[in-house]
């Protein structure tokens, strides 16, 4: 393998980092603040980290032949980050501190934009509140900040949990972006946010398309207008007299501006359809669209969901209800159903392809290794003639060896993984055009694992067996990369490249230049997350 080390190399940093016990108390705060570092993520051709205590995001770009290291100046004692849903750009939130000691400054709470196409330089955003969640419209023009149900730190008098701060990330910050909203409260407190792509509410003379947030908590589902949060919410209660209602899922229909919820004790899925209406002249804050909420006829209590258009642009919701064993194709428009025998309880729906109209959609029943109730079993439904009515439905089973604990998607093919145990030691492959099945076992637990881009390959890696472990999906042929240092993380990009977290407070890694790649190919990274910092402290 080839080494390519950053300038502040690793053997420096180790020195660097010896010699600052012995420097005087006018030495860089950065030596002694307490350090946690977040990542590696992956974005389109970069990975990114976050350090806490140098208050930086370290970008290596894998875009070319060599990788290159970046830094970009963030706020103190980064909390959380994502990427976007384009993997193009980084989200990240800041704590900020109170000086009290020396070398200390004061910085609020702050909302961080990371641009991996235009490093060097991140936009704030101040957000008055050490918020530690964030929600991202599926554009990215819009995020939301709040705090999540744990996110109640020690630090402060104060805390409002139901406060957001909603950022136009399109516009640069001001005295109202973020704007920051409370929403009313009825004894609860958001479990998470969905946002909305745009959508053009139906029958209202503004035909710009705007991104709505569905806020749910416990008996409570919230609607914002997040484009305009400065007007006033609509809040919908969920309460059936006596049973917690908890939402947890949301898929958005825009070209008809709707919502579709499942809810944890509810009876069927509900539909929430936004619809214009005119806001009341006297109220300045006033909001013009109102929510027509109603029931589709699942019958049982939905598990999963998931909605798609037809060709025909006839808009379709799956329903699993597995106390009654059936899938419900609900007609989106008109609110008619059709219900489908499965004879076991399903709590998964994966539609087949991902990224264009499906046409197959594959049916689970879930468990912790087969004891939490998951069953030897996987059933594919047909999905091209569900608008006939005279046309016979039935799903096809596919009968397994052991049960089911999860099956994921393969990205872009009609191929899943099945996990048959929490350790994820057994696993199998399953291809939907055929319904065969083929099991993959390995050496020990996949500990991490991801899927080379149109989902050629399966990329695993096991922490404590210094290999990375390939498997080409078109002929399930595995082979194995041996590395130098045992991997905690594999990560694959958008140019087809593996990158190899080893783990360490110095940054460690292997950069691998394709699933076919020889082993004197790779290069070796090491001290990438200290390069430079000598220089920055003078």
């Amino acid at each position: 393998m080839r080494h390519h080390l950053p300038r502040t190399s690793l053997a420096v940093a180790v020195l660097a980092v010896a010699a600052a016990a012995c420097w005087s108390d006018d030495r860089p705060i950065r030596w002694d603040r307490q350090r946690t570092v977040l990542g590696p993520i992956a974005l389109k051709t970069h990975i990114a980290y976050i350090d806490s205590a140098l208050d930086r995001v370290v970008l290596i770009d894998l875009g070319g032949d060599r990788p290159a290291i970046s830094h970009t100046a963030i706020g103190r004692r980064a909390m959380y980050a994502v990427p976007s849903a384009d993997r193009h750009r980084l989200f990240v939130i800041t704590r900020g501190e109170q000086a009290i000691h020396p070398g200390e400054i004061d910085q609020p709470p702050q909302f961080w934009v990371v641009d991996s196409q235009r490093p060097g330089a991140a936009q704030a955003y101040p957000i008055g509140s050490p918020f530690d969640r964030i929600a991202v419209s599926p554009d990215g023009s819009l995020a939301i900040a709040y705090y999540s149900g744990s996110g109640q730190d020690a630090e402060g008098v104060f805390r409002n949990p139901n406060e957001l701060a909603v950022i136009d990330l399109a516009s640069p910050a001001g005295a109202s972006n973020p704007a920051l909203v409370t929403i009313r409260s009825f004894g609860t407190v958001p479990d998470g946010i969905a946002l909305s792509p745009p959508m053009v509410l139906p029958g209202g003379p503004d035909a710009a398309p705007r991104s709505f947030a569905f806020i749910l908590s416990a008996d409570n589902l919230t609607v914002l207008d997040a484009t305009h949060p400065l007007r006033h919410e609509v809040s919908i209660r969920l309460d059936l007299g006596g049973a917690v209602v908890v939402p947890r899922e949301v898929v958005f229909a825009p070209g008809s501006a709707s919502a579709y919820v499942r809810s944890d004790r509810a009876r069927d899925v509900l539909q929430v359809a936004l619809a214009a209406e005119p806001p009341n002249p006297t109220d300045p804050a006033d909001n013009d669209f109102r929510a027509v909420v109603s029931e589709l006829g699942a019958g049982g209590g939905p598990s999963d969901i998931a909605v798609y258009d037809e060709a025909s642009g006839r808009r379709v919701v799956l329903a699993a209800t597995p106390d009654t064993h059936e899938v419900v194709v609900i007609d989106a428009d008109t609110a008619q159903f059709r219900s489908i025998p499965i004879a076991d309880p399903i709590n998964r729906i994966l539609l087949f392809p991902d990224d264009g109209p499906p046409h197959k959609a594959l049916f689970a029943s879930l468990g912790s290794g087969g004891a939490g109730g998951g069953l030897a079993r996987l059933w594919v439904l047909e999905l091209d003639h569900l608008a006939d009515p005279l046309a016979q439905v039935a799903p096809v089973a596919i009968t397994l060896d052991k049960p089911v604990h999860d099956v994921v998607a393969v990205p872009g093919r009609d191929l899943a993984m099945i996990v048959h145990d929490d350790a994820r030691t057994v696993l199998g492959m399953v291809d939907l055009a055929t319904t065969a099945t083929a099991p993959l076992l390995g050496t020990g637990k996949l500990d991490s694992y991801d899927f080379s881009p149109g989902g050629s390959y399966l990329i695993g890696a096991t922490r404590g067996v210094a290999r990375v472990g390939f498997v080409a999906l078109d002929n399930l042929h595995p082979t194995d990369f041996r590395l130098d240092d045992l991997p905690a993380h594999v990560l694959a990009t958008a140019n087809d490249k593996v990158f190899v977290d080893h783990g360490g407070p110095l940054g460690h890694a292997t950069v691998i230049p394709s699933p076919t790649a020889a082993r004197g190919d790779a290069i070796v990274l090491s001290g990438f997350l200290t390069a430079d910092l000598l220089d920055e402290d003078h």
